[in-house]
């Protein structure tokens, strides 16, 4: 099975300011009080709030760079911009492909979506305090923050010698790649207007379009050629030398703003007193991100551990009840605290409240059928790891594609609402298809229909819910709101691993027991957890033919759930309020 929770959904990302609300700052850039610049905010209904945070130098060093830069420099750094995703989409797709080997190298092979669920909550929490980071020190500081941190997660999987490790390096690389593409989002927005940042996506996402062909040839060269720790270690390389570009042309732009007097020099040399340190900690909100990550980690977790062996305590299952107390403590502290993440009203506002909710429900749903796609794709229909990765990344192709038709209707219309209205009943169709059509006596073309249409259903909700979240931010929570709509994603992958998980430990083993009695206990669970053992029976053979149906039925109770699970897209859609494109003022100076 491919660890799917490794990379963002197309565009998975939210924006802007709508409904003519742009925020009006009081002083210069080279002003240097911590007290100035106070934005003023109008909310979806036209009434103005009360300031805002004042505008933190992040911010700053970000509308400064957009006074700077000519438009040959702009266009300079969306081609640095590509570089960075070609890099972070080919290491996926190698890594993705890879993974099953990877774990199965280790008899662990039942522990991907557990791998997955930990990486993705860590993924998901940490985005809050880095999207805090880069408001406060800048874009370029928190990309090379998040650069490093991917590239030694890398170098520890290519070095790990067991399991543990191996997971501990996913967790590390998998928060330095999701804030990483996080940051690109955030500088796309900075640097293009709401109207067209579908259409900027939609570029930075374009690499894909080769990735999808060149990563799994790459990752079978590394498989039969080599090994996969050497694939991880050039996708260290690579991502390191791809990314370096986008960084220089940040800083020299920056230096530029500096030189013309628009951002002051940093005063951040004072020293750490416990009096500076207490603040930090109320600025970054602190306690409300302890609060969310401690919920959500007792909430999702103990998820994957049903089925997974007999050692399964079902005591663990009690503490979700305390992951939720959490959450509504959470809730309660963002609402009276100094410095909230996000402005409580912002939060529960309808695109931004529906908007998560549609972003959780599409990824539980995806990522709960999802589970082991590859592994059932080469056992069941015998497919080499290369024609496997072509078909479990249709997803990441079509949804490239289908952005630029996307983008273009809601430029055309102004409105993105209708689209994802039309967009519901074709996701569900296809969900409601693959239950059908994911069976072992299905010809593959069907199963692969079925993925075009949830793509397109997909990939339409995905970037229409960006649009929805945009509409309603000033450029000031431009971050915060994103990193929420992250964090949602971040959940749905999560709790779907779950769910694939434990229908797959409670599933599989029992089958393979009824349908092949003569193997040991130990036999059967080495078969369960080692695809190479299970390829190794050739297609027709007792044992294979057992395998086959245990996939068979694991995945047809995986694409029920799914499916079921999708119809809350209907409710998330419709609580939105659709608003104009082109009447958002969010960011000044050279942009798209």
């Amino acid at each position: 099975m491919e660890d799917s929770s490794s990379q963002e959904p197309l565009l998975g990302r939210e924006l802007s300011n709508a409904e003519g609300s742009s925020h009006n700052r009081r002083g210069s850039y080279g002003s240097n009080s911590s007290k100035d610049d106070a934005v003023v905010t109008i909310d979806p209904e036209g009434e103005e709030e009360a300031p805002d945070a004042p505008v933190q130098n992040g911010i700053r060093q970000a509308d400064a760079i957009n006074q700077v830069w000519s438009r040959a420099a702009l266009i300079l750094a969306y081609c640095f911009i590509f570089l960075c995703s070609f890099a972070n989409t080919l290491q996926w797709q190698i890594m993705s492909n890879l993974m099953p080997y990877v774990v199965s190298e280790f008899s662990a092979h039942s522990l991907i979506p557990t791998i997955g669920i930990v990486a993705s909550i860590m993924s998901g929490i940490f985005k809050l305090p880095i999207a805090k980071m880069i408001d406060s020190w800048g874009r370029p500081q928190g990309l090379a923050a998040m650069i490093a941190l991917a590239t030694l997660g890398l170098v520890l999987m290519a070095a790990c010698r067991d399991v543990q490790t191996y997971a501990a390096a996913e967790v590390i690389y998998q928060v330095g790649i999701s804030g990483f593409t996080y940051i690109l989002d955030i500088i796309i927005a900075d640097t293009s207007s709401l109207r067209d940042r579908t259409l900027a996506f939609a570029f930075n996402s374009s690499p894909t379009l080769i990735t999808t062909f060149v990563g799994p040839i790459i990752a079978k060269a590394f498989l039969e050629g080599s090994t996969w720790r050497w694939a991880f270690g050039f996708s260290a390389i690579l991502f390191v030398v791809l990314s370096v570009p986008i960084l220089s042309i940040l800083a020299i732009n920056t230096q530029k703003a500096r030189a013309l007097g628009l951002l002051s020099k940093s005063s951040n040399g004072r020293p750490w007193t416990i009096s500076r340190v207490r603040q930090a900690l109320i600025d970054f909100d602190a306690v409300g991100m302890f609060l969310a990550a401690a919920g959500l980690t007792l909430i999702l977790v103990p998820f994957s551990l049903h089925g997974a062996s007999t050692s399964y305590d079902n005591s663990v299952a009690i503490t979700p009840i305390f992951g939720v107390f959490l959450l509504i403590v959470f809730g309660v502290h963002e609402r009276k605290a100094k410095r909230p993440f996000i402005r409580f009203s912002l939060l529960c506002s309808r695109n931004v409240a529906g908007s998560a909710l549609l972003s959780i429900t599409i990824f539980i749903a995806y990522f709960a059928w999802d589970g082991y796609y590859t592994s059932y794709l080469q056992v069941v229909h015998n497919l080499n790891v290369a024609q496997a990765g072509y078909i479990g990344h249709i997803y990441g192709l079509g949804s490239c594609i289908w952005a630029v038709a996307v983008g273009y209707l809601i430029r055309r219309s102004d409105r993105f609402k209708w689209l994802a209205l039309a967009a519901l009943p074709v996701h569900l169709l296809g969900g409601a298809l693959m239950i059908v059509f994911r069976k072992p006596d299905t010809n593959i073309a069907w199963v692969i229909m079925c993925q075009i249409l949830i793509t397109i259903g997909g990939s339409t909700l995905v970037m229409c819910e960006q649009i929805a979240v945009q509409a309603v931010a000033s450029h000031a929570e431009l971050a915060s709101v994103m990193a929420i709509l992250g964090l949602a994603y971040y959940i749905g992958s999560a709790i779907g691993n779950s769910l694939s998980g434990a229908i797959w430990n409670t599933t599989l083993p029992r089958l393979l027991t009824e349908l092949l009695p003569e193997f040991s206990p130990e036999e059967l669970i080495h078969l369960g957890q080692d695809l190479k053992k299970q390829l190794s029976y050739p297609l027709g053979s007792p044992t294979r033919n057992a395998i086959i149906i245990a996939y068979g039925e694991a995945q047809r109770r995986m694409c029920i759930t799914g499916t079921l699970i999708s119809l809350f897209e209907i409710f998330a859609v419709s609580i939105w309020r659709d608003v104009r494109v082109s009447q958002s003022k969010q960011v000044k100076g050279t942009v798209l």
